[in-house]
C-alpha cells in the first residue's frame, strides 16, 4: 500500500490527525509527503462520522477479499467523487461543497481489486496547493452555520482572479474514454485517468458550454450538470446547466467527437435546482419543482436555496434527436414534492412513467428549519424519500403521483447501457424511518414493472455509511440487469472501508464477495461503471 497526503487517521482508533509519512515511515510502507501547514479537524457535524475526510492519497494493489471471490468476468472500473476537507478556507469556514473533490477508483480484472484515492487538482486545488492556504471566500461562505453553502459568488481578487471556483466533488461519469468528474455549478467539467487517476484537466469541449450561477472566471470556465445521461449506442452526452436568472437552462448535447449542441430554454417557467432529468427513446424530461435558488437571498443573510411548494411543478419534453425542435410544456397539478435523483422512465400507452424516490420536501437546510448559529444537519437526517412514480398522460397532460414502496429509499441506480431505451431494473439504497428522516441501511433490487423487491439489509446498528451502488453487466452484451451490483460500505467507527459485490440473480444471498480497504473511506454521494470489455 502507497500512501500521499498530510495526513492519515490512526489505526489506533486515535481521533488525532498525524502526518503519512510520519504514521508509515516505520512500517515500511511507500509514503510521500506535501509540504503544508497542519490544522486541527473541524468540530462541526459536516465533518463528523462518516464525513470525516480522507485526507490522503493511497494506493492498494491486489485489495484483500475478505470472503468469497471476485468475478472473473467483472473488468472494469468503479469510480466515485465526492467533498473532501483539506485545509480551512479564507474565512476560516468549511463549506461541504465548497471541499475539494477526491476521486476513488475500483479497478477489478481478473479476479483481481486495485483501489487508488486521488484528490482532483483542479485550478483551485492547484492555486491553494502553490500558496498552502485558503484562496478562496463565498459571499455565502462566512456565515459560520447552515447557510455556507459556498454556491455564491467567489470575492475575487489579485490571488484567484482567472481561477475558477469549482470542486469537482459531486459526480464522476466515462466519456471518451475518459472519466469526467463535476461538481454542478462553480467550474468546468474535469477529465480523470481511469487508471491512474491522474487529473488531466479541464475537458477540451468546456468552452462550448453556458454559464451556471457564477461569471465564467476565465476561458473555459462553464458550468454542467452532475447528473448527466448518455446513449450508450452512440457515446452521445445529454447534460445542461442552470442558473438564477433567464435563461434558466440551457441544455447542452455533447457528441463523441466534443462538438457540442445547445438550447436555452428561455420559455422556462422559473428558476429551479435543475439536479437530475429522465431519458427517453424521445425527450430529455426535464422537471420544473419548486426548490429554487437566488442569489439575492444571500443579501438578506439567507441560504442561497428556498422551497417554493406554492409554484406548480411542470415538466419539459425536450426532443431527444432535434433540441432545437418544439419543445412541450406540461403544466401538472402534483402535489409539493421533490425527486432530487431519477430512476428511469418508460412509455407504455401514451403514459409516460417517472420513477424514482419522492421527497416530502428537498433534503437541504431552509431558514424555517434552522436559526442563525445552527449547525448543518444533513440530507437525510432533514426529509425522506419514498421509491415512487409520476404518471403524465401524454394525450391530455393529466400528471399523478404514487407511491410505490413504504420503505425509505434513495440514491437510484440503473443498467445505464439501457439509458434512454426504457427499463425494468431498478437498484436503490433502502433504510428506516429515523425522526424527520431516514436512516440507510439495505441494498433494494425492484423490478419496475411488477414492483417486486429483492433486499438484503447490509447493516443492522453498527455505525457505517451505504453508499450509492453501481451496476457492472455481466457482459458487454448481457441482458439488462444480468450481472453484479457494487455497494460500497463505509465502517467508519472501525476506520475501515468495504465494497460488496451482489449478483443480480439473487441478492437476498448476500455478497459474493467482500473486498477490504485498511482505513476508512472518505463520504463519495455520487459515481459510475467504466466497462473495460
Amino acid at each position: 500500500m502507497i500512501v500521499t497526503g498530510l495526513s492519515l487517521i490512526g489505526s489506533n482508533g486515535n481521533d488525532r490527525y498525524v502526518p503519512a509519512a510520519r504514521l508509515l515511515r516505520s512500517s515500511g510502507v511507500a509514503c510521500h509527503e506535501e509540504g503544508a501547514m497542519g490544522y486541527p479537524l473541524p468540530k462541526e457535524n459536516a465533518l463528523k462520522g462518516p464525513f470525516r475526510p480522507m485526507r490522503f492519497e493511497a494506493t492498494v494493489e491486489e485489495c484483500i477479499v475478505t470472503e468469497g471471490e471476485i468475478p472473473k468476468d467483472l473488468a472494469g472500473g468503479f469510480y466515485r467523487t465526492g467533498p473532501t476537507w483539506r485545509r480551512p478556507t479564507m474565512q476560516g469556514t468549511n463549506p461541504l461543497l465548497g471541499q475539494d473533490g477526491m476521486v476513488q477508483g475500483l479497478v477489478l480484472r481478473d479476479g483481481r481489486a486495485d483501489f487508488r484515492n486521488r484528490w482532483i487538482r483542479t485550478p483551485k486545488y492547484l492555486l491553494e496547493e502553490r500558496y498552502g492556504r485558503g484562496m478562496f471566500e463565498w459571499t455565502d461562505g462566512g456565515f459560520g452555520d447552515w447557510r455556507d453553502t459556498a454556491y455564491g459568488d467567489v470575492k475575487r481578487d489579485r490571488f484567484n482572479c482567472g481561477v475558477p471556483q469549482g470542486t469537482a466533488n459531486i459526480n464522476i461519469f466515462p466519456f471518451q474514454g475518459e472519466m469526467v468528474a463535476s461538481s454542478e455549478q462553480g467550474g468546468p467539467p474535469i477529465a480523470v485517468d481511469p487508471i491512474s487517476l491522474d487529473t488531466k484537466g479541464i475537458v477540451p469541449w468546456s468552452p462550448k458550454l453556458s454559464q451556471g450561477l457564477h461569471a465564467p472566471a476565465g476561458f473555459g470556465d462553464a458550468a454542467f450538470t452532475a447528473h448527466p445521461k448518455w446513449d450508450h449506442e452512440t457515446g452521445t452526452l445529454y447534460g445542461w446547466t442552470y442558473r438564477d436568472f433567464a435563461p434558466y437552462v440551457t441544455m447542452h448535447i455533447v457528441h463523441p467527437d466534443g462538438s457540442v449542441d445547445s438550447r436555452e430554454l428561455w420559455d422556462a417557467p422559473y428558476n429551479t435546482v435543475a439536479h437530475d432529468v429522465w431519458l427517453t427513446p424521445k425527450w430529455i424530461v426535464m422537471p420544473f419543482q419548486p426548490f429554487t435558488l437566488d442569489r439575492k437571498r444571500i443579501e438578506k443573510d439567507l441560504n442561497i436555496w428556498n422551497w417554493q411548494p406554492e409554484l406548480p411543478i411542470v415538466i419539459a419534453l425536450i426532443p431527444r434527436d432535434d433540441v432545437h425542435g418544439e419543445i412541450r410544456w406540461i403544466r401538472t397539478d402534483l402535489p409539493p414534492q421533490y425527486i432530487m435523483h431519477t430512476m428511469s422512465a418508460n412509455v407504455v400507452d401514451d403514459k409516460l412513467l417517472l420513477d424514482g424516490p419522492i421527497f416530502n420536501r428537498p433534503p437541504f437546510p431552509f431558514e424555517q428549519d434552522f436559526a442563525a448559529g445552527d449547525d448543518i444537519a444533513l440530507f437525510f437526517s432533514i426529509a425522506k424519500s419514498n421509491l415512487g412514480r409520476w404518471t403524465i398522460d401524454l394525450k391530455t397532460g393529466a400528471a399523478k403521483s404514487e407511491q410505490l414502496s413504504d420503505r425509505p429509499s434513495e440514491l437510484p441506480k440503473v443498467d445505464e447501457r439501457f439509458y434512454g431505451r426504457g427499463y425494468t431494473w431498478g437498484y436503490q439504497v433502502g433504510g428506516v424511518v429515523k425522526r424527520n428522516g431516514m436512516s440507510m441501511n439495505s441494498l433494494v433490487v425492484t423490478n419496475m414493472r411488477t414492483l417486486s423487491d429483492q433486499v438484503y439489509q447490509i447493516r443492522s446498528d453498527q455505525p457505517a455509511a451505504v453508499l450509492e451502488a453501481t451496476f457492472a453487466p455481466r457482459g458487454p452484451d448481457s441482458p439488462e440487469g444480468d450481472g453484479y451490483v457494487i455497494v460500497p460500505v463505509s465502517w467508519w467507527a472501525d476506520k475501515r472501508g468495504e465494497f460488496q459485490i451482489f449478483d443480480t440473480y439473487d441478492i437476498t444471498k448476500g455478497p459474493i464477495c467482500r473486498i477490504e480497504l485498511p482505513f476508512m473511506m472518505g463520504w463519495t454521494p455520487h459515481g459510475h461503471w467504466m466497462d473495460f470489455r
